[in-house]
């Protein structure tokens, strides 16, 4: 099995770009099941973090391209962003499965408790998961989203800094009726903070990485793909009807 994880991120520096994505590659690697092999690819011209809905509406056009693009080379795709940005676009043009970070995790939590809470990044970033947990139908499972105050590069700055934020943050979302910590930033996931975490809250904390990663292995090995109908292959009126009047 062969899947793509497309990192949504330009990196300017191209040494930086190297290791982060050897560093990236390797721990896709080890969260992968004997016998996948798992790509990375950063995208070219977008921005260098996903920070806001703005950041993530600016991936979009090359995520979508990138999946098109490379469609024959893979079994499946993951969008490496807790947003999911463009993943519903690029499941219109193409015939595999294509997972987002944000709803994989999302969907985990539903099997780990009742109520989860996200960690997210920033205010803006914290508010917008709100968004993404309505447009899941999932708002009465939701217990809120608590700002980290990190940016997104800055995971890996200070690991002990950003696991007692991390910590402190997973308290505030237990005392607000979470049952079920979710890392909302991928970046934050590649840390790997939240294992120890997880021991320290005493509670299932979700890793969107390994969740997405494992959830397009299920998906390719259960031989599942999603569908959605784009708008050059959505039936006019008359052919829809045509069709009803047939019984298809």
């Amino acid at each position: 099995m062969r899947l793509l994880y497309i990192f949504p991120r330009t990196t300017p520096d191209p040494f930086e770009r190297e290791a982060e994505y050897l560093r990236r590659r390797e721990i896709l690697q080890r969260a992968a099941s004997p016998g996948t092999i798992v790509d990375i690819r950063e995208l070219d011209g977008c921005p260098p973090a996903i920070e806001s809905r703005r950041d993530a509406y600016a991936v979009a056009p090359s995520v979508i391209a990138m999946a098109e693009r490379l469609e024959r080379e893979y079994d499946a795709m993951i969008v490496g962003c807790f947003s999911d940005p463009a993943v519903d676009g690029a499941l219109e043009g193409t015939t595999l499965p294509i997972v987002g970070c944000g709803l994989a995790a999302m969907a985990a939590a539903l099997l780990l408790g009742s109520r989860f809470s996200v960690l997210s990044p920033s205010a803006a970033s914290a508010a917008h998961v709100r968004d993404l947990v309505m447009a899941a139908g999932l708002l009465d499972r939701y217990a809120g989203a608590i700002p980290l105050g990190i940016g997104v590069r800055e995971f890996v700055v200070n690991p002990s800094h950003t696991l007692q934020v991390i910590t402190d943050s997973g308290q505030r979302a237990l005392a607000q009726g979470a049952d079920v910590i979710l890392l909302g930033c991928l970046s934050l996931a590649f840390t790997g903070a939240g294992d120890e975490l997880q021991k320290r809250l005493g509670v299932p904390v979700v890793n969107p990485l390994r969740v997405a990663l494992r959830t397009a292995e299920m998906l390719v090995a259960a031989g599942l793909s999603p569908r959605r109908l784009s708008a050059s292959r959505i039936p006019q009126d008359g052919a829809r009807a045509n069709e009803v009047s047939a019984g298809r």
